[in-house]
C-alpha cells in the first residue's frame, strides 16, 4: 500500500499535469476558433505538450503562444490549405447516402476516405515538424511526407491516436467530459511516433552533453 501512494509513481505524476492538459486544451480550443489558425494552434499545442508535459520543462502557457504567435506567418496559409483539403473530403463522403452502392459512388467513397486518413496522418508530422524546425513552404511538405512514408506505422498509429480519442470523447454523454483533455491528450500521444521518428532523424538533436 505504501507504493501505491508513492508520489514518483506515473500515475501520481500525470495526474498532477492534469490542470495543465486541461489548460492547454482549452486554450487550444479559444485559438482554433478563427479556424485558420488551426495549424498555429496545433503546433503550440504540440510544442507545449512535448517540451513542458513530457520533458517537463516550466512554463507551458508561456511555451504556448509563443509557439503560437511565432506560427501565425507560415500557419495561416497551411490551415487553409489543408483545412479546405479536409472540408471537401469530409462534405464529399457524408454527400454519399448508403443506397448509392453503384461502382462510381463506391471508389468515391473510397477516394474521400483515404484522403481524410491521409490529411490526418501527414498532419500528424507536418505539425510537429512546423513546430519544432525552420523550414520553407515547400521544403515542410517534402519533409513530411518522408515521414509519413518512411514511418508508416507511426503514420498508421497517428491516425488511430487521433480518430480514436475523437470518437470515445463524443460517443456517450458520459465521455463528453473527456473532451477537456482530449486536444492535449492527443498531443501527448502522438510524441510516441514522432519523437520516436525525429530522434532516428535527428539524433544530434537529441544528444545530451557528456558530464565533466
Amino acid at each position: 500500500m505504501r507504493g501505491l501512494f508513492d508520489m514518483d509513481r506515473p500515475v501520481w505524476k500525470w495526474l498532477g499535469k492534469l490542470p495543465e492538459m486541461i489548460g492547454l486544451s482549452l486554450c487550444w480550443y479559444i485559438c482554433c476558433i478563427p479556424l485558420i489558425t488551426f495549424i498555429p494552434a496545433c503546433c503550440a499545442l504540440y510544442d507545449a505538450a512535448s517540451r513542458n508535459l513530457v520533458a517537463d520543462e516550466k512554463g507551458c502557457f508561456r511555451r504556448f503562444f509563443r509557439t503560437f504567435v511565432k506560427e501565425l506567418k507560415q500557419g495561416i496559409p497551411l490551415s487553409i490549405v489543408w483545412l479546405t483539403i479536409l472540408v471537401i473530403s469530409v462534405v464529399g463522403l457524408l454527400g454519399f447516402s448508403p443506397e448509392q452502392s453503384s461502382s462510381p459512388s463506391t471508389v468515391f467513397v473510397a477516394i474521400y476516405t483515404i484522403s481524410i486518413a491521409f490529411t490526418i496522418a501527414y498532419l500528424g508530422w507536418l505539425i510537429p515538424l512546423q513546430s519544432r524546425y525552420s523550414n520553407s513552404f515547400v521544403a515542410l511538405h517534402i519533409n513530411a511526407l518522408r515521414f509519413f512514408i518512411g514511418r508508416l506505422w507511426g503514420s498508421v498509429g497517428i491516425f488511430v491516436i487521433t480518430v480514436g480519442i475523437a470518437v470515445i470523447s463524443t460517443f456517450h454523454f458520459y465521455t463528453i467530459p473527456l473532451l477537456a483533455i482530449a486536444p492535449c491528450l492527443i498531443a501527448l500521444l502522438h510524441t510516441i511516433p514522432v519523437e520516436r521518428g525525429f530522434r532516428a532523424a535527428f539524433p544530434e538533436h537529441y544528444e545530451t552533453p557528456e558530464e565533466e
